[in-house]
C-alpha cells in the first residue's frame, strides 16, 4: 500500500499563534464589550484549547468569557459567529500586506519536510481549522502551494476534521498507509483505531498529551514510508 500523509497547519507546519493574536487584537481594538488587556502569554494559555476562531470571543468578550478548561463544553451562539466573521474580515485586510506571511514562522518540521512535499506532493494533504486562503497564501510564500488543502470551510460543512477524512476516504485502511500529524489531542482522538498512524506533534500548542513525538521522529516515519514506496515503484519497473 502507498503512504499518504495528512498534516495539520497551525502548530505543526507553522507557528501562527502571533498572527492569530494580532488578528484578534485588531478585531477587538477600541470596541466596547471587549477586553483590551489580553497579553500574549494569556492568549497562548487560551490558544491551546482553541479549535475554531469563534472561540476567541470567549477570551476577549466581557460578557461571554469562559475559563479555558471549560471552552470545549461551549456551544457557539450568534455573538461567537459574529466575532468569527469580524475576525476573518480583519485577517483578509491584513493579508493584503505582502509581508503578512512573515508573521507566521515555519517550524523546523516544515524545513525538514519541504523537500518531500515538493517531491511527493500527491502523497500529502493539509487538514486545518484555518481558512483555506490564508493557508494557500502562506504555502505559496514558501513555494509549496501544490498540496490539496482542506480548511475551516470544509470542517464547518462536515462537522469536524474526522468528517473531512470520511468524505475523502482517508479512513479506508485497505487503500493506503495513512499518517495524520496534529498537535491537538482533541483532533487526534477520533482517529485512533481508524487510521494507521495518528501522531501527536509535541512542538505545537497542545502540551497536554504524553503521546507526543518530536519533529525528527515524525519526519523519519514519513520519509521511511515514502522511501519504501519509491523503492517498490523502482523494483516494479
Amino acid at each position: 500500500m502507498r503512504a499518504f500523509i495528512i498534516l495539520d497547519f497551525d502548530g505543526v507546519l507553522f507557528n501562527s499563534a502571533f498572527e492569530a493574536f494580532s488578528v484578534a487584537n485588531k478585531t477587538t481594538e477600541g470596541r466596547a464589550g471587549f477586553r483590551q488587556d489580553i497579553s500574549y502569554d494569556e492568549f497562548m494559555d487560551f490558544r491551546g484549547a482553541v479549535t475554531d476562531a469563534w472561540q476567541y470571543n470567549r477570551l476577549y468578550s466581557l460578557e461571554h468569557s469562559v475559563p479555558t478548561d471549560t471552552l470545549h463544553q461551549i456551544e457557539p451562539v450568534e455573538a461567537d459567529w459574529a466575532f468569527a466573521r469580524d475576525f476573518f474580515d480583519v485577517r483578509k485586510v491584513m493579508m493584503e500586506d505582502p509581508e503578512w506571511p512573515k508573521v507566521m514562522a515555519p517550524y523546523d518540521f516544515f524545513f525538514l519536510l519541504r523537500p518531500l512535499l515538493l517531491k511527493h506532493s500527491d502523497r500529502f494533504a493539509i487538514l486545518s481549522t484555518r481558512n483555506v486562503k490564508s493557508i494557500r497564501d502562506t504555502l505559496a510564500f514558501h513555494g509549496v502551494d501544490i498540496l490539496p488543502v482542506f480548511g475551516q470551510e470544509d470542517i464547518r460543512r462536515l462537522g469536524s476534521k474526522f468528517g473531512v477524512a470520511q468524505e475523502q476516504n482517508w479512513l479506508d485502511q485497505t487503500q493506503s498507509i495513512v499518517v495524520y500529524v496534529d498537535d491537538m489531542s482533541v483532533h487526534l482522538d477520533p482517529f485512533h483505531g481508524r487510521l494507521h498512524l495518528p501522531l501527536h506533534a509535541n512542538w505545537g500548542y497542545d502540551t497536554t498529551s504524553e503521546r507526543g513525538f518530536s519533529a525528527l521522529q515524525i519526519y523519519t516515519v514519513i520519509n521511511s514510508l515514502l522511501s519504501v514506496d519509491s523503492q517498490k515503484k523502482h523494483d516494479e519497473i
